[in-house]
């Protein structure tokens, strides 16, 4: 029995080194692919990505990577194969999750919304627990006017997250949008009470403020500049996802 155990032992540790091989050579195309974008060399750039993608298929860095490549090329279907590729990687990925919510950020900072919200859905799916997924859920549907369904994930995320003011400020804001002043009114209040530096969630309160102040019958009279009709999504998703990323 014991002489029979070890081909297979050898056999796992052969594996186990190859793997770890293939991972090297993976982390070192993808830091090569890093240093070629800073030089301007795109082409370099992919090419190095794709070789990272052949020793290690599931090397997630290198798919958040190139998905973002394929939708700068407007190859959109390309970009959304390799973005919902990550949610088959094995939960045990590093950083799985935040690789995730920057690919969810990319998609929302080029107004991607109906892809965003097909990607955070799922994640939130396959990580129920995970608030920002819910908190990208309720950016893209606000975008997309599926305001019950905002407010909803916006509530999903504050459960998990009872003291993130951020969190409190998109569920004011998703309610805001849904014409549900009054409520919207007493929750960005609550944000500002749990964040006073916050300039975001003040802004929105003093926006809801106005539109509550339109309202007939309202006594509330605020003299404030007009607002343009048209408004971007205020919600801390938004906020994060409009920085640029490398």
């Amino acid at each position: 029995m014991g002489t029979r155990s070890q081909p297979r032992k050898r056999s796992r540790q052969a594996a186990c080194e190859r793997g770890a091989a293939g991972l090297f050579d993976a982390e070192s195309e993808y830091a090569d692919s890093i240093v070629r974008t800073a030089m301007g060399d795109v082409k370099g750039a992919i090419a190095a990505l794709t070789r990272a993608l052949e020793f290690v298929p599931g090397y997630a860095p290198a798919i958040f990577s190139l998905g973002t490549v394929e939708y700068q090329r407007r190859n959109r279907a390309a970009g959304r194969r390799l973005f919902h590729s990550l949610l088959s990687c094995s939960a045990d990925t590093p950083d799985l999750c935040g690789i995730i919510d920057h690919a969810g950020d990319f998609l929302i900072g080029r107004r991607a919304y109906k892809d965003g919200l097909e990607l955070y859905r799922t994640a939130a799916l396959r990580f129920p627990r995970v608030a920002v997924f819910h908190q990208g859920v309720g950016c893209c549907a606000g975008h997309e006017g599926l305001h019950e369904e905002a407010i909803a994930a916006s509530r999903r995320a504050l459960e998990l997250e009872p003291s993130n003011a951020s969190f409190v400020n998109d569920l004011g804001w998703s309610l805001l949008e849904a014409g549900r002043l009054s409520e919207a009114q007493e929750t960005l209040s609550r944000a500002v009470a749990m964040d006073p530096d916050d300039e975001l969630a003040a802004e929105n309160l003093r926006f809801c403020a106005m539109k509550l102040a339109r309202v007939p019958g309202n006594s509330a009279t605020p003299n404030q500049a007009r607002q343009p009709a048209s408004r971007a999504r205020r919600s801390a998703k938004s906020r994060k996802s409009s920085r640029a990323r490398g």
